[in-house]
């Protein structure tokens, strides 16, 4: 008997987000695909439930604390809901964006030690203008484009850890870290 290779099955998430809005609400539903049922709904316009700053989770804790997870998958002909068209391959298109993130992230290099002198004088005092005159500058100086600075981790008082996303001259997209 002679094996061929079939394609793997077109996959989608297996949780489902929506609204549902009228004159006095509107609530944040998750449904789960292979069974039709709805699985969470909370009331999205009070900040207990949506903003961290007032002790909201988010929804993947939501869900995970009633034993789902937002990553699950199917195969899309098992969905017993409507799919829209072209799902499949968005969700594809996202884990493939999502696992090169993730590289990145593995990868990264700590922005300080990268530098090394061309950081020293960085101060976390203002540390939006020494990444947009100190640490910016030096890396384009090195040849890297595309510098972005954004946010990992922060507390009441500020960053604890800033991450940069920049494209190397070889064309590669790369991570740093500082904090």
């Amino acid at each position: 008997m002679v094996e061929t290779d079939s394609p793997a099955p077109a996959m989608i998430q297996r949780y489902v987000r929506s609204t549902f809005e009228d004159d006095r609400t509107y609530d944040i539903v998750w449904t789960d695909r292979l069974t039709g049922k709805v699985v969470l709904r909370y009331d999205g316009a009070d900040p207990a439930n949506t903003n961290p700053a007032y002790g909201a989770k988010t929804d993947a804790e939501y869900l995970a604390s009633r034993g789902h997870n937002t990553n699950a998958e199917i195969e899309l002909g098992k969905s017993v809901i409507p799919v829209p068209a072209g799902e499949a391959e968005r969700h594809a298109d996202r884990k493939r964006r999502l696992a090169e993130v993730a590289q990145e992230e593995d990868e990264s290099l700590d922005l300080m030690s990268f530098l090394g002198t061309d950081a020293d004088k960085f101060s976390f005092e203002d540390y939006y203008e020494g990444e947009r005159g100190i640490l910016g500058p030096a890396l384009e100086k090195r040849g890297y484009t595309r510098i972005s600075f954004y946010m990992i981790e922060q507390d009441s008082f500020g960053p604890l850890i800033r991450g940069v996303r920049a494209t190397c001259h070889c064309g590669k997209r790369v991570r740093f870290f500082y904090g």
